[in-house]
């Protein structure tokens, strides 16, 4: 860890730091659980994923063994977070079409056909409303929508992962979310010196019509990075104008920053005690990997060296890198004058800004004396009642109450 490295050093030079490390991991995991995608919501939205898939094919002329879902993103990586009663859950989805109806096929009149086969799909789906490169359907009665990307195989074949996604710009833009994805699963995988004991495998390569449904594994410190900084970043643009929403930090960048801080830290895995030093470090680290030559921005695909996730940054003005650069100085802020203190005598305002309201009600029943425990206190505050997870068993030696 070289002299830059603040954040981490100053939590480090912390009195009593194991102890407190165990005190935030314990609200930080607690409190992402509450707020990810359970797993009643998590089949509804495969239930969706089903109907859209056979309407695609049954409007666009094809064989439902022509389309071929992609789960992509936070569903696929197991990163999905969201600020429970502010925002829904952004969830996105591939679909890969093939056969010979669309050899030749322009991408502008491909991306329209592929709106229109979206329309009537149910009363909650709503109106589709096109986006640069996907269709949001915005399902008025559940807590997600679906950014719906549609895609050809370069192959033009069902097999295969490199994929031809429309660009209003370009034309055609590669794209390759199942590898994008194992690269952040391998990443997300790698264990630190500290951590007591191995993650469950999470196996990604499947042929992902089967959507990652585990629960995520407690010593899962990348993944919980991501949903933290993912947060951070829903939080402060929250009751945002839509002008100013647009500038937004988008979640594959994050997540790709991330990655790259993460498996730096894993390199120099001897010099971290806990998951909330490698936490800071990663967050400190992240601009390092955003690539700029003096005229453009460059964060490339790690698996598609000719995707560019920030090429939209060097046709605005510079409006979206700035955002970036505002938001991870305020989330590098904000983290540190939470840990400025120990965890008992942390700021309210400092909680609420990392974590939101739910993450100041936990953090308060954490402290109260009479407590009955602070997981039983989130399931009290969050709307709904007790929210279930999947049923699945918690490996032998694993800490329930810890990052790591």
């Amino acid at each position: 860890m070289n002299g830059n490295r603040t954040l981490a050093k100053a939590f480090m030079d912390r009195a009593f730091v194991d102890q407190e490390a165990r005190q935030w991991e314990k609200l930080m995991v607690e409190l992402l659980e509450k707020l990810e995608l359970n797993e009643e919501e998590r089949e509804r939205a495969i239930k969706h994923y089903n109907t859209l898939a056979r309407q695609v094919a049954r409007k666009l002329g094809v064989g439902e063994t022509d389309v071929h879902i992609i789960v992509q993103g936070s569903m696929r990586t197991q990163t999905t977070v969201a600020p429970r009663g502010r925002e829904k859950f952004d969830l996105d989805i591939v679909v890969k079409l093939t056969g010979g109806k669309f050899r030749g096929v322009h991408p502008d009149e491909f991306f329209k056909d592929f709106g229109d086969s979206l329309r009537g799909l149910n009363d909650a789906a709503g109106e589709p409303k096109p986006k640069p490169r996907c269709w949001r359907l915005q399902y008025t009665n559940e807590p997600f929508y679906f950014d719906v990307t549609p895609a050809l195989p370069d192959s033009f074949g069902i097999t295969g992962t490199d994929l031809r996604v429309r660009d209003p710009e370009m034309g055609w833009s590669p794209s390759n979310p199942e590898e994008f994805a194992d690269w952040f699963c391998d990443a997300a995988n790698l264990k630190f010196k500290f951590q007591t004991r191995l993650a469950i495998a999470m196996d990604a390569r499947q042929e992902i019509d089967d959507v990652p449904s585990g629960p995520v594994a407690i010593d899962d410190i990348l993944r919980r990075t991501v949903q933290l900084i993912k947060l951070h970043r829903d939080l402060l643009y929250f009751g945002e104008s839509d002008a100013v929403k647009e500038g937004k930090p988008i979640s594959v960048i994050l997540v790709t920053l991330a990655t790259w801080a993460y498996m730096t830290a894993y390199a120099n895995r001897h010099t971290y005690s806990n998951a909330i030093e490698v936490l800071l470090d990663v967050v400190e680290r992240m601009p390092e990997y955003i690539e700029f030559d003096g005229k453009e921005y460059t964060v490339s695909n790690p698996s598609h060296d000719d995707e560019n996730f920030a090429e939209r940054w060097n046709g605005d003005g510079g409006k979206r890198a700035s955002a970036f650069f505002r938001w991870h100085k305020q989330l590098k802020a904000d983290l540190a004058a939470l840990f400025a203190d120990s965890y008992s005598r942390a700021h309210e305002d400092r909680v609420r800004k990392i974590f939101g309201q739910y993450g100041v009600d936990a953090w308060k029943a954490s402290l109260a004396p009479a407590s009955t425990g602070l997981l039983n206190s989130l399931m009290k505050s969050t709307p709904g009642g007790e929210r279930k997870n999947p049923s699945v068993p918690v490996p032998s030696g694993s800490r329930k109450d810890t990052l790591a």
